[in-house]
């Protein structure tokens, strides 16, 4: 399974913003255990997943073939069991559950298609297997109910996924915000430090500052306790008061004092300048990215009195995230036109995205940075800015996911994270597999001024992945091409038209054919009333 974060697509509104809701009660149940009830019963969450993909996922697939590859996962953790299916679906027909070479149930074939009686089976199924298996009958409902989604999920691509409630909730924090004190942790020995600040949050008003040791919350050391219980402990409702004790490097005693907590939204965006050129880090996209990048470019703007030469966005190792995140962000430079369109099975996954024409840089010089680990959303930046001759990319070609994930919410709190859209570029190019090759290649380059110079004299060189390899490391001579060409008009002007000419280059035959589709289809939708 990808370590990738996939990108999230925010419609239809029922499904996500309603999961949005549910933050501030998930971190109020985070330490008291979730209570299992009539609506979020096994029937119930395995009924509502087949629904969901069934109806959701973008191509037409096999209820039956789905549901048998959730249950047989359960033999990965007990080999012991297995499922011997005597029919092909065929009314009568069956499969039994066997347990160490013994028959323990026979079940009859629901029809393909049938969620309701599949999402019963599979609850049934799951529940007689833990009656057999000393090793199931030991995992906690939410671990079984996982290892059944991973089966299911694992049947239909390497990008959909499900998340257990905690899971699920950790990850709407980080794509919605959370109710807590806006600080982020990392482990450093046997204790916790503060790794990240949330922008006017409770922890940076009071004066904490990253690199601070956490040494207690609400009157209980951290050192030795896991991560994801400190960080449960600092969540709560709006407006509630937590008690920390902090000490800062260097510190003889430690500081203690009550906040009270807020909801805040991890930073996304980190911002330094190197004398009239800003250099944006984008390190994932949340739903404040673009609020986030435009204040903090509006910064730079004032503390260079208006006379920036030109911004770097680097979006390198960035593993994407929300999609109408990366719409906007791509918006805030763009006079015009299409930024992305999407196609799928599902009516609401088939849109056009354009810009608005209220873009708030719309002429200032741009840098991309991107590398292996750029992904999803960061990909749809750097194409949109690259087909319109707005940006100048750099540094290896990136990942190549050109596939869009809508998040669905189950009854037990939990989370389907399926595929159900391709995407395709303001020029037509499908970024699934093939990426974004940098106009501007630095893959086999030095760390050295020699290679500045040999990175700018073979601009618009490197026309495929097999030139550009990407790899996952962040050079510094990226940044300083970067800073190079933003300082060189002349050369900046070459290098844009360079990298718009290799976005309009003829593909393959069978990209072409995708293309050609795929365009048609985004014609339509964006002709269509809305």
């Amino acid at each position: 399974m990808s370590t990738r974060t996939p990108m999230a697509h925010r419609l239809p509104a029922r499904m996500l913003v309603r999961a949005g809701f549910v933050i501030a009660a998930a971190a109020l149940a985070a330490c008291a255990g979730h209570e299992q009830t009539a609506s979020s019963s096994p029937d119930a969450v395995f009924t509502r997943g087949l629904d969901q993909i069934s109806q959701f996922y973008i191509e037409p697939v096999s209820t039956r073939r789905v549901a048998l590859a959730g249950i047989a996962r359960l033999s990965r953790i007990d080999d012991k069991l297995g499922v011997s299916d005597t029919g092909a679906g065929a009314a009568g027909e069956g499969f039994g559950l066997n347990y160490d070479g013994h028959s323990i149930a026979y079940y009859s074939m629901p029809a393909d298609g049938n969620n309701r009686d599949w999402g019963s089976l599979v609850a049934s199924l799951t529940a007689a297997a833990r009656q057999a298996s000393p090793r199931l009958a030991g995992l906690s409902e939410d671990v079984v109910q996982k290892a059944v989604f991973d089966g299911m999920t694992g049947s239909l691509d390497h990008y959909s996924r499900y998340a257990t409630p905690k899971t699920a909730r950790n990850q709407r924090a980080e794509r919605d915000g959370y109710s807590g004190i806006g600080l982020t942790l990392e482990p450093v020995g046997n204790s916790f430090h503060v790794a990240l600040l949330c922008p006017r949050g409770p922890a940076e008003q009071a004066g904490i500052r990253p690199g601070d040791e956490l040494l207690a919350v609400d009157g209980v050391p951290t050192a030795g306790r896991p991560q994801d219980e400190v960080m449960d402990e600092l969540r709560g409702p709006v407006g509630s008061a937590v008690a920390i004790s902090t000490r800062q490097a260097g510190a003889a005693r430690p500081r203690d004092m009550t906040l009270q907590r807020a909801f805040v939204t991890l930073p996304t965006v980190t911002m330094t300048r190197d004398g009239n050129i800003a250099v944006f880090r984008i390190a994932s996209f949340n739903q404040a990215t673009t609020q986030r990048l435009t204040e903090e470019l509006a910064k730079a703007q004032r503390d260079a009195g208006g006379h920036l030469a030109g911004i770097v966005l680097d979006l390198r190792g960035d593993p994407g995230g929300l999609l109408d995140q990366a719409v906007s962000l791509a918006d805030l430079f763009l006079k015009q036109g299409p930024i992305a369109s999407t196609t799928g099975r599902h009516p609401a996954s088939r849109q056009a995205f354009a810009a608005s024409g209220k873009a708030v840089a719309p002429d200032l010089p741009i840098a991309v940075l991107v590398n292996g680990g750029s992904a999803s959303a960061a990909e749809i930046v750097a194409a949109a800015l690259q087909d319109h001759g707005r940006a100048v990319v750099i540094g290896s070609s990136s990942y190549g996911k050109g596939t869009v994930q809508t998040v669905l919410h189950l009854p037990n709190d939990g989370e389907l994270i399926l595929t159900w859209a391709r995407l395709l570029t303001p020029s037509g190019r499908v970024l699934q597999g093939n990426g974004i090759v940098p106009t501007v290649c630095t893959s086999d380059l030095a760390e050295n001024e020699t290679s500045v110079q040999s990175a700018l004299q073979r601009v618009g060189a490197a026309r495929s992945r097999q030139a550009c390899p990407g790899r996952p490391t962040k050079p510094t001579i990226d940044v300083k091409v970067a800073e190079r060409l933003l300082a060189d008009p002349r050369l900046y002007s070459q290098a844009l038209q360079a990298g718009r000419s290799a976005s309009l280059a003829p593909r393959t035959p069978q990209a072409a054919r995708m293309a050609a589709g795929l365009t048609e289809q985004a014609s339509a939708l964006s002709s269509e009333p809305r």
